[in-house]
């Protein structure tokens, strides 16, 4: 199975990849890590397959002479070119740009996302921004979903920076987002965009279970294999 790891910058793609892959290979399963990355500076796992051996963010930058934002740029149409090797195991872990809205608005992301069979995504978002800005943060999942063309899991990562209390409260906003409403007063015209999205969230997020997890310290590692597996299960009931 191949599993694409999305996030925004600083969501913990890198270090869940490691780790899960760690735990997977701990559960008894085959695991490769691949690295799509070619602007990392550091990855806190040995990979089985790494963008950079082809090229990097800096070798485009010295040799076209661009900046730093337009090497970025290349790098995804090169990227996009590459026929990237499969392994043969029962779980393929792939981590991806840091600069996330690069790769999925770019036409790369879904030339990538296309070429590779039997593929979902797990789509993480930072714990730490709390139930105010949860709603923009599934809503970029949503969008990152809808543009790959892939399955997507949304999962809630760093859950160990959170005391008990907003561990509950961003639990219960997840099982119940009207919740929320009563807590967050928008104003103006926010108000007429924070309303409807809302109301389109109340309905979207509790027929999916959302994993709190702690790539760190492994918690909530049980529950994400068993939703991998009813990605896949033939009823798709993520329930």
């Amino acid at each position: 199975m191949n599993i694409m790891i999305l996030g925004p910058a600083g969501s913990g793609k890198s270090l869940l990849t490691g780790e899960f892959g760690k735990y997977l290979l701990s559960e008894g399963y085959s695991v490769s890590l691949m690295n799509l990355d070619p602007g990392c500076t550091y990855l806190p796992y040995e990979c089985d397959y790494d963008i950079r051996r082809e090229f990097t963010i800096w070798e485009l930058m010295e040799r076209e002479g661009l900046g730093p934002n337009g090497a970025m740029m290349r790098a995804m149409e090169e990227l996009s070119k590459i026929r990237i090797p499969i392994p043969r195991a029962d779980f393929n872990l792939m981590d991806t740009p840091g600069q996330l809205e690069i790769f999925v608005f770019h036409e790369s992301g879904p030339k990538v996302a296309g070429s590779i069979g039997n593929l979902i995504g797990i789509f993480l978002i930072d714990a730490t921004i709390g139930t105010d800005d949860m709603p923009a943060a599934y809503l970029y999942s949503l969008a990152a979903r809808y543009r790959l063309g892939v399955e997507m899991i949304t999962v809630v990562n760093k859950i160990d920076l959170l005391d008990e209390g907003e561990a509950k409260r961003l639990r219960d906003y997840l099982l119940n987002p009207a919740s929320q409403m009563r807590v967050i007063n928008p104003r103006g015209l926010l108000s007429d965009i924070y309303i409807p999205l809302s109301e389109l969230l109340q309905r979207i997020i509790p027929a999916q279970r959302i994993p709190m997890v702690s790539a760190k310290t492994g918690t909530g590692f049980d529950e994400l294999l068993s939703i991998v597996y009813e990605v896949k299960c033939a009823c798709g009931d993520l329930t």
